[in-house]
Order: C-alpha cells, then structure tokens, then sequence
C-alpha cells in the first residue's frame, strides 16, 4: 500500500473490537491505531486487550478474538499511556468514529483520563466522495473498490482497509477532493467547545460542586457531583440530544469547583451556592421539582434522641468534613473536631432552620447504612454537649 493521503496534516486511523455494543456494558478486546502525519503512516500499534468480561460466542465467532487470546493482555488502563501518546495533536478517524470514540471515551473515563480530540467519520467522508453510492459500510466499501481484507473484523486488518480505501479515493477524485471534505465534516466537530474556556484538567475528579457562568461570569447554573469532571463532562456529551444541556454547554464560558469530602458535603455546597448566587436555571429546576417537595406535617419523626454528626472523608483528596443534622435539618459543618464542638446546635431552634428534600432524602436513606460505609462515620451529640461514635 502507498503511503496514506494527507487528508489531514495529522491524524490517527482507529480500530476497536468489542465485547458488544454498548459502551456503558461492553468492553474493548482490542484495539490498532496507526497515526499518519503529512500523508505518511509515522507510527502503527495494536494490542490485544483484556476486558475483564466474558467474550459472548457470537462476538468470538464474528472477530475470532476468543477468552483465551485475551487472558493475559493487559487490561486498557496499562495501555492508556500508549494511546495518549499516539492521539496527541491528532484528529480520530474512524469507520463510524461514534461508536469507536464512545468505547475510547468510556475506557479512558474508567481510567481516570479524559479523550479531548476532533474526530472524522469515514462512513460520512464516503457518503460527501461517492454519493451516488447507497452502502458505505466496511463490506461495500471493499467490495465496490476491491479491497483485500484477509483480517476482517480484527482491529488492524480494518483500520489497513480503511486506510487503503483512502489512497484509492485520493487517486480517483484527487487529493485536494478528499481534504475539502474532510476539512468541512471536521468543522464544529470538536469534543470540547471553543468558548470554554476552562480546562477539563482543571476540574477535580472527586465529589464536589461546581458552577457554570457566562461570558459575563454570573452563575447560570450550580450542580453536585460524585465525580466533578465527569459530571461536567457529560454536559458537554448530552448536549446534542439534550435541550437543557445544549443551552448550558452553548453559555458557559468558566467553571468553577468547590471540592468537597463526600457526597453529602456536595449536596450542601450546592445548596449554599444556589442560596448565594441564585443562578436562573436551578431556579427552573426548582420551580420543576415543587409538586415532589415533602410538606412538614408529612415529615417523620427524627430517628435519634439528639443531633447526629457525621464524618466524610475521600481517600483520594484526604479531604475530610464533618455535617451535622437535627430534625432532618443541616445545622453546620466543620472541618475538624474542635470547630465541630463550636458550632451552634441548639436542638430547640433546629426546627427553625430551612428544611431541604434533598438532605431528607440522603439522611433517610443513609441512616440504617451509616456504619457500614467506610468513608464516613457518625457521632451522636451527648448530654454534656460532645458527640462520642
């Protein structure tokens, strides 16, 4: 085969074989990426895969990938290095680049790294080349222009395919064809948009909350999260289908984090800064949620004869924080001990304090669990003012 054509002045061609078809279930057997710069293949890979999961006998019989070929591969975290390398200041190209972009965007997502790269879809480069065509699948497109594809359905036998096609498109239609329609597909076709100005990198991976602002820097919108970055993230990746996460991810320009120790540390600092800022879309979401809202006559009885006071703390931060809640009410947190024993908890005036669903929901669901989850630890307050656990 010829050198590959300069479609773009870098890009890597991928491939991925799969347990299945979805993403979120389905994980990668393997994976071949051969990174092309001015025209001309610089660097070619590919790896067997370990995923962890059964592969089903019909995705065997289709790839000829069995278990046994994939019980000693590295599992994809070990090659992640590898396949950041290669994808640096490249676009993604692939055959139905959604499905391989989602798998490699989950995979890396497990492993803690997130995929920021245009990407190029080959189905749709031969749908803008050869129109006059109707299958522009793998199987068409080397049956139509005599491909020899002795490795089909195997990661590096695809990806040469794909590739070879390339070289013959760029012979029949000319090169400055195939570049001004790879230029126009990749328009607009960036992971991230280019008004955000705030990097994903910069965004803690841990629980916290975070609020988006427009260009001129009010708070639009405050949220909560387990994982901050990947909350974030998914703004970003539901925005073609989802209404209110296009109209968040097109006015946002900044972020900012507010890391915390746990969950329910998130939920609070996200209620604190709702309060604050009073951003216009949580105010909709408000409005939205009101027929669920409990009525305080409907409330049950607190369980506990006095305010109970738990620790959160995230192992990977080593943040730590200490709630405490009477009456299903959050009364104040503090960040050690002796800021805990200074704190206002007066039993008699937690009723007074705003009552929050949310919190409820957490305190009620939690309680019976409470001493069985690692990461947090419960006191309850004695007689004498101190909380002993």
């Amino acid at each position: 085969m010829s050198d590959a054509p300069a479609m773009l002045p870098c890009y890597v061609m991928l491939d991925l074989e799969t347990t299945g078809g979805s993403a979120e279930h389905d994980r990668i057997t393997e994976i071949a990426m051969v990174r092309v710069e001015d025209g001309t293949p610089t660097q070619r890979w590919s790896s067997l895969v370990n995923p962890g999961k059964p592969i089903p006998p019909f995705i065997e019989s289709l790839t000829g990938i069995s278990d046994a070929m994939v019980a000693d591969a590295p599992p994809f975290a070990e090659l992640l290095p590898r396949v950041q390398e290669l994808l640096h200041g490249a676009v993604l190209v692939a055959h139905n680049v959604r499905f391989d972009h989602g798998f490699l965007a989950k995979e890396m997502e497990r492993a803690g790294a997130l995929l920021n790269v245009q990407t190029l879809c080959t189905v749709r480069l031969s749908r803008r080349l050869y129109p006059h065509f109707k299958g522009h699948g793998l199987d068409a497109l080397s049956q139509r222009h005599g491909l020899l594809n002795e490795a089909r359905h195997r990661a590096m036998g695809d990806v040469d395919a794909v590739l070879a096609w390339l070289d013959i498109a760029t012979r029949e239609l000319g090169a400055q064809a195939v570049q001004a329609a790879a230029q126009s597909l990749l328009q607009g076709n960036g992971y991230l948009p280019a008004h955000l100005q705030t990097p994903l990198t910069d965004l803690p991976e841990g629980p916290g909350a975070y609020v988006l602002r427009n260009a001129q820097g009010q708070a639009i919108y405050v949220g909560k999260a387990a994982h901050l970055r990947q909350r974030v993230l998914k703004h970003i990746q539901s925005a073609k289908t989802v209404a209110k996460d296009r109209e968040l991810t097109d006015q946002t320009v900044t972020i900012d984090a507010h890391p915390t120790a746990g969950e329910l540390g998130a939920l609070i600092e996200r209620n604190r800064l709702v309060a604050q800022l009073q951003p216009h879309h949580n105010r909709l979401l408000k409005r939205e949620r009101a027929t669920l809202e409990f009525t305080l006559a409907t409330l049950p009885a607190w369980p506990l004869s006095a305010p109970l006071a738990i620790r959160e703390y995230h192992p990977g931060s080593e943040r730590s924080a200490v709630h405490v809640f009477d009456q299903w009410r959050w009364l104040g947190s503090a960040q050690s001990e002796e800021e805990l024993q200074q704190l206002d908890l007066h039993t008699e005036r937690a009723a007074q304090r705003p009552f929050d669903v949310e919190v409820f929901r957490v305190l009620q669901k939690r309680l019976p669990t409470l001493k069985h989850d690692p990461h947090l630890f419960l006191w309850t307050r004695t007689t004498h003012g101190e909380f002993t656990g």
